[in-house]
């Protein structure tokens, strides 16, 4: 295992002293060789999105606290950032290095299928964070891949220390009835400090997290303390990006309950950057060209309403879209897809390399609905399609890439290559405009 701060657990050197924490949440460690005689410090992230995001962010958090720490995400397993090799070996070292006191926190990102099918074991985890189920989508609580989720939520409550904590997001108000039906104290988030389950859990003394005026805030009714302000976190697009916004609530809500300083959370959330190579198609942000590039991998209609809703209030010049048809979302979204985007931006690239013909029609559909229609461009495939912007976008510009296959459009995009507007690659890419 490569982790920077964690070598002594593979040298099992366990003679220096450490100090401990002042949190019930977060053990202290022993004073000298042998195991830890309390609880590890897991940390179980479950939900349907936001996990790794959240993981990430609080893994920023206890860098900038000096806090060694490991995470097992989708990706892999994690050392102090550092990707190991394998993930069922490197994440028993982990668990050995945490019960001995050489890992300060160690995160689970909890795969529904898995805890439902495996399942968890009860009283164990110190802190969980519950993100979204649904968000009060009714046609989303129907299908079986949601019952598959609610399921791993309800393992994961219960999963928790009966002196452990749950981290709730309240503007999910079925992930909200969770954290409101379980004994564990609980610790609620929202965007707003209006929100009615957020107020009755901060009127009976409650600890939470909210935005207020451009600011983070964490605490109770009677004693809040500003935490960072939103548009500081480069993850949210100068705040406009409302679920990443969340995510941080998530995350401040969690490094406080854990005990970190008020400074390590917000240096961990300024230097926090979705990386491409660490979370491919998850709201990455490039700069190119002194231009904005947002990329995402959209699997509801609501999460590209909040893309939408961050290019628009971003300061740009010209907004440029490319997409295919939109994989992760149901055939009944489409049109209202094609008509964000077409009311979005002054170009669309589209392309259909795996999408029908009556899923593109649908599209055409939707972007003509918009009140002021773009233009189309119609393009061989993704790769040209993103070929086609580098090309064209200028500073100023904002463009947002609806990607197919993230691993492509990254290795276009990350790093952005050097492309030449006269390459006869640009010149055979656009395959004809449509009009709408």
């Amino acid at each position: 295992m490569a982790g920077r701060r964690s070598q002594s657990m593979i040298r099992d050197d366990h003679n220096k002293s450490e100090p401990t924490h002042s949190t019930n949440a977060q053990p202290p460690r022993p004073e000298s060789g042998g195991p830890r005689s309390q609880p590890l410090p897991l940390i179980g992230i479950a939900g349907t999105r936001g996990k790794s995001t959240v993981a990430w962010m609080l893994t920023s958090i206890f860098e900038a606290a000096g806090k060694p720490s490991a995470a097992w995400l989708s990706s892999g397993v994690y050392v102090d950032g550092d990707r190991q090799l394998g993930e069922l070996g490197p994440w028993s070292r982990v668990v050995l290095a945490a019960r001995h006191g050489e890992i300060d926190f160690a995160i689970q990102e909890m795969d529904a299928t898995t805890v439902v099918g495996a399942g968890l074991p009860e009283n164990s985890y110190p802190l969980a964070v519950l993100t979204t189920l649904c968000g009060n989508n009714e046609a989303c609580l129907l299908t079986e891949e949601t019952e598959m989720v609610r399921r791993a939520l309800d393992a994961v409550v219960g999963s928790v220390r009966g002196d452990g904590r749950i981290i709730v997001n309240a503007d999910d108000y079925d992930v909200a009835a969770l954290g409101t039906e379980s004994s564990r104290e609980g610790i609620f988030y929202a965007l707003n400090r209006e929100n009615p389950i957020l107020q009755r859990h901060l009127e009976n003394d409650g600890h939470g997290g909210w935005i207020d005026t451009q600011r983070i805030m964490y605490g109770t009714s009677q004693a809040a303390i500003p935490v960072i302000a939103i548009n500081d976190i480069p993850a949210t697009l100068d705040g406009t990006i409302l679920f990443q916004s969340r995510n941080a609530l998530a995350a401040v809500c969690a490094a406080m309950a854990l005990g970190i300083s008020v400074k390590a959370v917000s240096d961990g959330l300024r230097s926090y950057q979705p990386l491409p190579d660490r979370q491919p198609g998850a709201s990455n942000i490039i700069r190119y060209n002194q231009a904005t590039i947002l990329i995402d991998a959209p699997r509801e209609i609501g999460s590209l309403r909040m893309l939408a809703r961050g290019i628009r209030h971003t300061p740009h010049r010209r907004t440029i879209v490319v997409t295919g048809g939109f994989p992760g979302l149901p055939d009944d979204e489409v049109p209202e897809a094609g008509r964000l985007l077409g009311g979005l931006a002054g170009i669309v690239l589209l392309h259909s390399e795996n999408t029908s013909d009556a899923r593109m029609e649908l599209i055409h559909q939707g972007i003509a609905a918009a009140t002021v229609p773009p233009i189309v461009l119609r393009v061989v495939d993704e790769a040209h399609a993103i070929d086609h912007l580098l090309n064209s976008i200028a500073p100023n510009d904002a463009a947002l890439v609806i990607v197919d296959d993230p691993a492509i459009a990254l290795g276009h995009l990350w790093p952005a290559p050097r492309i030449s507007v006269t390459s006869r690659r640009f010149r055979q890419s656009v395959v004809g405009s449509i009009p709408t």
